[in-house]
């Protein structure tokens, strides 16, 4: 395409054509035409095949998160001889970077580094890559874009977090798992018999045994089980501000990225979406891509080990009646449940619901110790 250079000088050599046809002068006919038929040629210059530099791009970290620093490293290989170019680099449909690259033979290299902050949750597009080609006398260009296009998710901010494990963890959360445990123990933490004592659950005498014993014999189970972790994303729109999702998408981060036990497994539910979490990043790629939904199905299915104590915890934006009446239709019979609130709490919670209200992720960090910390037995 002919720049502004390019066009000036048509317009100019226009001018000197018809001064030269009005007064008969034969300089201004040479002048004029010369003006006029440059840019031309300059044009098919620019048009004709032309040696692109192979691009391949490199990202640091892999997987970032919100405020990290992240690095683009550009490879440039020429594979022939290229002219000079002027590079430049799109992320997110913006150029971020631009260089000048000079003539490279062939087999040579160049790298282009660029820091980024990656400021949003999301998918972050980083491509294409685009040379410009201008003729020596700047009359024409020619833009060639490279495609190649590189698509990173950018993970939400979180905390640091212990998994909520019976044997190495207390608080809130585990004295509530302790006690659900209590009620309902499975034949697997059974431990074995011993007498009874005052205070003793009579649900726990064993009969059997004690017809032998001629005295009240008790089943005595091992305090400590697995735990299933369940967070559920609550996404409905109309409970969430703008702000008050993104801490939502941080706090649920915080808890499945918590530190790995091998008692406790996680479950993340999203909307209609319910993924074991064996790697803490398939949770995060989730929470990066996810959204509201004005009409979301709130899922809250039974654990995946009937055996093992569950620990439901809610993440939303504001709890309302709607809401409470969900959550009084998933309380675990054999767990405990959390709602975190990162608006507020407009209605009374179901009973043997805890609550605590985050509006930050810097509140959640200060308040869930008091739910989940670490006992010193086991960390």
């Amino acid at each position: 395409m002919p720049t502004r250079a390019a066009r000036t000088s048509l317009v100019l050599g226009a001018l000197a054509l018809v001064a030269a046809r009005l007064f008969g002068l034969s300089e201004l006919f040479v002048l004029g035409t010369g003006m006029a038929i440059a840019p031309l040629i300059s044009m098919v210059l620019v048009r004709r095949p032309l040696p692109i530099p192979d691009v391949d791009c490199t990202t640091m970290p892999r997987q970032p998160r919100e405020g990290d620093r992240l690095r683009i490293e550009l490879g440039i290989d020429a594979s022939r001889r290229t002219p000079p170019y002027d590079m430049k680099q799109f992320v997110d449909g913006r150029i971020v970077a631009g260089t000048r690259v000079p003539p490279l033979t062939a087999g040579a290299h160049r790298t282009l580094t660029i820091d980024l902050e990656a400021r949003e949750r999301g998918e972050m597009v980083i491509g294409p890559t685009s040379f410009t080609y201008v003729d020596p006398l700047t009359l024409a260009r020619r833009i060639v874009p490279v495609d190649g296009f590189q698509s990173i998710l950018i993970h939400p901010d979180r905390v640091p977090t212990i998994a909520p494990s019976l044997r190495n963890a207390e608080g809130r959360l585990i004295d509530a798992l302790r006690q659900a445990r209590g009620r309902a123990p499975t034949e697997r933490d059974f431990r074995g018999v011993r007498g009874y004592q005052r205070g003793d659950d009579i649900r726990r005498v064993n009969w059997k045994a004690s017809a032998k014993r001629d005295s009240l014999l008790v089943n005595e189970y091992d305090p400590d089980s697995d735990v299933v972790l369940q967070v559920i994303v609550d996404t409905h729109r109309d409970r969430h501000r703008d702000d008050t999702f993104e801490v939502a998408m941080r706090v649920a981060a915080s808890l499945i990225d918590c530190s790995p036990d091998a008692d406790t497994r996680v479950v993340l539910c999203v909307g209609d979406s319910v993924t074991r979490i064996d790697a803490a990043s398939v949770g995060l790629d989730l929470l990066a891509s996810a959204g509201t939904d004005p009409h979301p199905t709130f899922s809250a299915p039974d654990s995946p080990d009937p055996t093992a104590v569950l620990a439901r915890i809610v993440v939303t934006g504001r709890v309302d009646a709607d809401l409470r009446a969900s959550l009084e239709s998933v309380t675990p019979t054999n767990g405990a449940a959390v709602v975190v609130a990162c608006d507020s709490v407009d209605t009374a919670l179901p009973r043997d619901w805890m609550s605590m209200m985050c509006p930050t992720l810097g509140d959640f960090a200060r308040r869930w110790p008091d739910f989940v910390r670490p006992s010193g037995r086991g960390f």
